[in-house]
């Protein structure tokens, strides 16, 4: 077979490629390169082959500059003529490469702040030149261009980009790439592929016009009618395993925990708010399921501030009613302190036992399992460990589930005799990564807000602007409020943006404030001091990490302000935003830093399920909230920002496969 050539390669036809050799089988993967390719998920030459692009755009192959083409994305065969080198004000630097095509056009390309590029480019050397043609002056400019590496065989008017490999070079990745390609034992890998569920269409084209449309395509039409087949073909994957969980959990007969209306009331009685509609929908569909025969298993998706917990308590409680055992996992220590002293106060006059077990709260965890009357245990990673038992465990409750993944949410599952199972998030999720990830759940959606608490907006100020910072800190404490000051390390060696540092600046910035510091090397006792100080009003400024990020509840907290916002995500900054306006008083974030799309898209918007959208926009597609870790497969043909039709297509297909 061959669907691709290779510069250099044999005219003589190589022994077919088993797909599922080693790729120490190609020339030039050793020992060491193979641990590279694996790392990234790259075992076989089917891996390899199968090693698709992660953007294409459309372009023009010219022969020379053209007036036709300004301002399009263009790919020109083209000489080094001539490479200069220029220092700009502030130490910038910028090498401009100038190139000649064969009819003597010429064109430049300029790189920033690359000074040693000037030596990569030989006068007379070969290259194919990839970037947006422009007009300055009377000269050709490539501009946001690409150097393709030498010997590079591009095809057809399309722009792939392949994900980077550490270690691992393009040239000699898409050189692998072709040799497998060319010498692929073709009717193995078509065997070897799992046959799809009737009536799903996926373009039958042969597999190997299919791979050579993927890694050469004449345009981007031919690139996509193969890109949808292979996508299909994930999708299934992906759906056949979470059939495969939400089968498995409904077939085991779970304890059941019915909620009649004597119960339902004695549980809201001990809730000291009135639910929202949206909290009292949410939680009643959850008592419903916990009536059995299946194990429940319910993803609670809520916006920052609508109420999870209060949910997650609800369902709790009711399975205590019968005398069960509840286990309610956090990402860190201070949330899991916080929900146990909470809860600890709404079930003080009652028979629960409750408890707190963390890494630093260590105590007889064997115990804990043989007590006999209603439990409900509060925890980290702890709650995970070999020795913590919990045999009578009817419900797990996961709290903000990405921070775990898939198989540590199970290995909380496992402890009981099939329990019921409620994972929370206040992280924003696309629809489609909760399609996948959570596809074996029930979802439900908090979107509506307790009376009296609106979304809080957020603003962006330059690093340069520090001077704004600290007089807005003046006037929120001036005013009685609380303010939060976030950063992205502690910096106890003085590293810029580092809470410690910061901490000192502002106490001799803003004289008479009372300012406090919590991150996570501070022993717990401290911390909670701490914490406990700021929540009392002892204090007026707390400067932390983002142990701060998720589930301190602060009411009188006005203001807060994150240090150097461009080094998190889209999720932690609309979490960090969730810390003030929770009580009568509005709230503001400041975002401090440079402007990111990031910062951008969270300043346009409080709605975090259209922050989902956007930072599936910004992001790409990607690896699915972490999935590699979580046990499915990762993506290389499908596009969840553009495939949410043929994801739910194939959802139905798979769910109506008896396979």
């Amino acid at each position: 077979m061959r669907v691709m050539s290779t510069a250099g390669a044999s005219a003589e036809a190589a022994a077919p490629l088993d797909p599922a050799a080693a790729l120490t089988v190609l020339p030039g993967v050793g020992p060491t390169t193979a641990a590279r390719l694996a790392a990234a998920g790259l075992s076989t030459v089917a891996d390899l082959v199968q090693w698709f692009p992660r953007r294409y755009r459309a372009l023009r192959e010219l022969e020379a500059p053209d007036e036709s083409a300004t301002g399009e994305l263009v790919r020109l065969e083209a000489s080094v003529h001539n490479v200069a080198l220029a220092w700009l004000p502030g130490r910038r630097a910028m090498v401009t490469v100038t190139f000649a095509t064969a009819s003597g056009a010429l064109f430049l390309t300029r790189f920033f702040n690359q000074p040693w590029l000037r030596k990569n480019y030989p006068i007379g050397q070969q290259r194919a030149v990839e970037g947006v043609l422009a007009r300055k002056s009377s000269r050709w400019v490539l501009e946001n261009a690409r150097i393709l590496p030498v010997g590079a065989d591009p095809a057809g008017e399309v722009q792939l980009r392949y994900r980077e490999i550490e270690g691992v070079s393009a040239a000699r990745l898409q050189n692998w790439i072709a040799t497998a390609l060319r010498d692929l034992d073709i009717a193995r890998l078509q065997s070897s592929l799992p046959a799809l569920p009737t009536g799903l269409e996926a373009h039958d084209d042969p597999v190997e016009d299919l791979l050579a449309a993927m890694h050469r395509p004449a345009d981007v039409a031919v690139h996509e009618r193969a890109r949808r087949h292979f996508a299909v073909r994930e999708a299934v994957e992906l759906f056949a395993q979470v059939e495969r969980a939400r089968r498995a959990r409904e077939r085991r007969a779970a304890q059941a925990f019915p909620v009649d209306v004597e119960l339902a009331a004695r549980v809201l009685a001990r809730i000291p708010f009135d639910l929202t509609a949206d909290q009292d929908r949410a939680l009643r569909a959850i008592w419903q399921r916990l009536a059995g025969p299946a194990a429940l298993g319910v993803l609670l998706q809520g916006d920052v501030g609508t109420g999870k917990t209060a949910v997650a308590v609800g369902a709790a409680l009711a399975v205590l009613a019968h005398g069960g055992h509840v286990a309610f996992l956090a990402p860190t220590e201070l949330l899991a302190e916080q929900h146990f002293a909470t809860v600890s106060t709404w079930l003080a006059d009652t028979d629960v036992r409750v408890e707190l077990l963390t890494a630093t709260t260590r105590r007889n965890v064997g115990e804990l399992g043989e007590f006999a009357g209603p439990l409900l245990v509060f925890g980290t990673h702890a709650l995970l460990t070999k020795d913590t038992l919990l045999p009578r465990l009817g419900l797990a409750i996961v709290d903000e589930q990405h921070r775990f993944g898939v198989g540590q949410r199970m290995a909380l599952v496992n402890k009981g005799n099939n329990p019921h199972v409620l994972v929370m998030t206040a992280t924003p999720i696309p629809r489609t990564y909760a399609l996948t990830l959570f596809g074996d759940l029930d979802a439900h959606q908090l979107r509506e807000r307790p009376p009296g608490r609106g979304a809080v907006r957020a603003v962006h100020v330059r690093t340069e602007q520090w001077a704004r910072v600290e007089q807005s800190i003046r006037r929120a404490v001036r005013r009685g409020g609380r303010v939060f000051v976030v950063c992205p390390a502690v910096g106890e060696d003085g590293e810029k943006g580092g809470a410690v540092r910061v901490h000192r600046t502002l106490a001799r910035a803003i004289r008479g404030a009372k300012i406090g510091l919590v991150h996570g090397r501070l022993e717990t006792e401290s911390r909670q001091a701490v914490v406990a100080a700021f929540r009392n009003g002892d204090l007026d400024v707390l400067v932390g990490t983002t142990v701060l990020e998720v589930g301190v509840d602060v009411p009188a907290a006005t203001l807060i302000v994150v240090v150097a916002a461009d080094r998190f995500g889209i999720a932690t900054l609309h979490q960090l935003r969730g810390r003030v306006g929770r009580g009568s008083r509005r709230g503001l974030c400041v975002l401090c830093g440079p402007k990111t799309p990031r910062i951008a898209a969270v300043c346009a918007t409080v709605d975090g399920f259209e922050l989902a959208e956007a930072d599936l926009a910004i992001r790409g597609s990607g690896e699915l909230l972490g999935t590699a870790q979580s046990g499915f497969v990762e993506l290389r043909a499908l596009d969840p920002s553009a495939d949410l039709e043929l994801l739910l297509q194939v959802r139905e297909a798979v769910r109506g496969d008896p396979r």
